[in-house]
């Protein structure tokens, strides 16, 4: 009898067993431990669950019901979910580019290193086509900016030395001012990153807005500086050159090959 009970008390409890282990559909739930709790188990591949969808929000988000918030408030990706507001110019400057033109100092010394550090940066850029550039109408292009930027700068520091200004690095002294730096400076280690003629193209669609922005400057200080006559001889002379690099950067670039016309390299 003893035995027989014996026997009994097991059947039950490995019967016990089965119905929490298993459901009416013959799904296995999650097991307990000792302490009644459910184990936390890993969710979505990691230990770590938060800011994750749990089992069942994804529906819910279907069904256009709420879920619950788990980032904190926090929106985007890991940032303050604020986006940082563009740079603008100040009234003057924001007058000039509603008439077509662009920012320019206000101080004739100002505006001058502004025109040099344009100068350098061609002359750069030149010496860069020359080196790196495939066709042979981006070298001769490269050495014309060379030649004409040089010669352009020469007249504008002997300027500057009739007025006894020492022309130096043009300062960055407002958010407008550091964003315009900052993309030039980007464009260049772009250019200076590529070869072949991905650069070519990078080169001269890079001249030819340049070249604009340069005579949007120049323009600018025409207007400006309209009663300094010597000033405005100076830029009177220097703007046909301008628009001569601009047009011949945009036939060019008109002349290269768009990416996908050019032969693959195993059909070469």
């Amino acid at each position: 009898m003893k035995r027989w009970m014996g026997w009994m008390l097991v059947g039950s409890l490995a019967m016990g067993g089965a119905a929490v282990a298993q459901d009416p559909s013959g799904q296995k739930q999650p097991s307990e431990d000792r302490s009644g709790q459910k184990e936390s188990g890993t969710q979505n591949g990691t230990d770590d669950s938060q800011g994750m969808f749990r089992m069942g929000e994804a529906e819910a988000i279907d069904q256009g019901e709420d879920v619950k918030d788990t980032t904190g408030g926090m929106q985007g990706t890991g940032g303050s979910g604020q986006q940082a507001q563009p740079a603008k110019p100040d009234a003057a400057g924001a007058k000039l580019m509603d008439e077509g033109l662009l920012p320019i100092p206000t101080e004739e010394q100002a505006f001058l290193e502004m025109l040099h550090h344009g100068n350098q940066e061609e002359v750069q850029l030149g010496q860069l086509a020359q080196q790196k550039g495939t066709s042979q109408g981006v070298k001769d292009y490269g050495a014309k900016l060379v030649k004409d930027h040089q010669a352009a700068d020469q007249k504008l520091t002997t300027y500057a030395q009739k007025k006894n200004l020492q022309l130096g690095e043009p300062k960055a002294d407002n958010d407008f001012k550091k964003t315009m730096k900052n993309a030039s400076e980007a464009s260049m280690a772009k250019l200076q990153s590529l070869q072949g003629p991905a650069f070519d193209r990078a080169f001269l669609a890079h001249a030819v807005g340049d070249h604009d922005a340069d005579i949007a400057k120049v323009m600018a200080g025409q207007k400006q500086f309209a009663s300094n006559a010597e000033l405005k001889g100076l830029l009177d002379g220097t703007l046909p050159t301008l628009k001569q690099h601009r047009d011949q950067a945009y036939k060019l670039l008109g002349q290269e090959k768009p990416r996908q016309a050019r032969t693959s390299p195993q059909n070469r």
